[in-house]
């Protein structure tokens, strides 16, 4: 009697199980870093790395498509790796009023991050890759970089090969506040 109930126990699991064990298993075939640095004091503040199943693109460029819905009174921005059309950031814009970060949600704070006694030496203006270009903005890649280039993972990155993703994200904007705003280094790599 044992031994029946033990085979019938044992089909009963063994026909619950599904094959397609690639659904909780993906194969990574790259990363994507986002940096966030403070708007105003260039002080990093968090950041995260998103681990991609599309194909590594080899252009020297990451390539990140927008889509940006202006703010009438609500408006969102969001950045996809287009090979596969991933998402790797999503925010709100609020017209006189802030706007949240909606993805990513998980982030790691600058303690939690290994860093380097010798900083990186920033690479040439022409190596960044200005992300949703806006008319009349500066983007003072000193001081964006000078804010990361202490972490061990930025050096790792960099040997990639890739040019540096900037990108200002404003979560408010008409009388905007400038405190509520940030820069964010994006780099990508296999």
């Amino acid at each position: 009697m044992k031994r029946w109930i033990f085979f019938v126990l044992l089909g009963l699991m063994t026909s619950c199980l599904d094959d397609s064990d690639d659904v909780y298993f993906h194969e990574h075939k790259q990363s994507i870093l986002l940096l966030q640095v403070d708007y105003t004091n260039y002080e990093f503040e968090k950041g995260t790395e998103l681990f991609l199943h599309a194909e590594y693109s080899d252009a020297d460029t990451i390539p990140i498509g927008v889509d940006y819905d202006s703010p009438g009174d609500f408006g969102n921005i969001s950045l996809f790796y287009e090979p596969g059309n991933e998402l790797i950031f999503d925010g709100s814009i609020v017209w006189n009023g802030t706007g949240h970060l909606k993805f990513p949600r998980w982030f790691y704070y600058p303690s939690q991050f290994a860093t380097l006694d010798i900083p990186v030496e920033k690479p040439a203006d022409d190596e960044f890759q200005i992300i949703f270009p806006e008319e009349g903005v500066e983007y003072p890649l000193d001081s964006i970089w000078n804010a990361v280039n202490h972490l061990s993972i930025v050096s790792r990155y960099l040997k990639s090969g890739k040019k540096i993703g900037i990108f200002r994200y404003t979560p408010s904007v008409g009388v905007g506040d400038p405190n509520e705003w940030d820069w964010y280094v994006i780099m990508n790599t296999n």
